[in-house]
Parts: C-alpha cells; sequence; structure tokens
C-alpha cells in the first residue's frame, strides 16, 4: 500500500486536542493498514519519530435523515505516539505564520511608498517654486459668442 494513501485526514475533536498536547495524535487511517504502515507513513510525512501506535475499528452506525436511514462509513482510528516532536498538520498554524510574512512584506512596501511619494513631492514643489512669471501668466480664453437679433 502507498504511503500517501495509509493516512485518510486527522481527526479534531475536544478529546483528541487534550491528547495532542500530550503528544498523541489521532488520524483516521486506511480500514486495511496495519500499525507498522501507519507508523512508516508518519515517519516518512511528518518527519518524525514514532513510538506507538494503537488502532481501533470504528464500525458503521445506523443514521436516518427524515424519512431516509441509511449508515455511516466505517473507517480504522489511529492514535499515533510521537517522542519530544510536534505534528504541525493544522493549516491555521500554517497559515499564521504565513500572514505574519506577508504583513512585514506589506509594511515594507509601504514604507517604500511613503518614500518615493514624499521624493514625488518635493520634486513638484521645487518645479513649482522655480517656474517663471510668464509661465504662471493667464491665457485669454477664446470663445465664440453667437450673435442674437440686431448685435
Amino acid at each position: 500500500m502507498e504511503l500517501t494513501r495509509v493516512i485518510k485526514s486527522p481527526i479534531l475533536t475536544e478529546k483528541t486536542d487534550t491528547l495532542r498536547a500530550g503528544g498523541v495524535y489521532t488520524f483516521k487511517v486506511d480500514y486495511h493498514a496495519n500499525k507498522h504502515q501507519i507508523a512508516q507513513a508518519i515517519e516518512t510525512i511528518f518527519n518524525v519519530k514514532v513510538t506507538k501506535v494503537n488502532t481501533i475499528k470504528v464500525e458503521k452506525q445506523p443514521k436516518s435523515v427524515g424519512r431516509f436511514h441509511g449508515f455511516t462509513n466505517r473507517y480504522k482510528k489511529a492514535m499515533v505516539w510521537i517522542e519530544g516532536d510536534s505534528l504541525n498538520y493544522l493549516p491555521e498554524d500554517q497559515e499564521a505564520v504565513e500572514s505574519e510574512e506577508a504583513k512585514a512584506s506589506k509594511a515594507e512596501k509601504a514604507a517604500k511608498a511613503s518614500e518615493v511619494e514624499n521624493k514625488v513631492a518635493a520634486k513638484l514643489a521645487q518645479k513649482k517654486a522655480s517656474a517663471t512669471k510668464a509661465a504662471k501668466a493667464p491665457v485669454k480664453q477664446t470663445t465664440t459668442r453667437r450673435k442674437m437679433g440686431a448685435e
């Protein structure tokens, strides 16, 4: 079995959050995967050392939606103990780091833009001050007037 197909998704509940603080991570895994395959997949994907793996087979349960009756899918749950490391499989953690970097780059761009605006404003002020009076003389408007009646 391919290692990328062993792990389906992390299981995120209040109980798994408390376990994660102790170094135990819970995943939904392929129903036919064994403990050795699960440990190998976790070690290669996340680059950590797995100490222990416990697995639980969760059977299908009857559910009904309105008048329709059916079953949930069965799956295998794996609880993985990890030595001293931590896994970063939550997208919020990655987004927080990326957003901090984006904010820093935006601040740098804004500072550069304000410097450029200040330089341009100074040049414009200097040009206006050095402009000659001839250039500032008002230009006579030439408009045609319509003659009405006896004019």
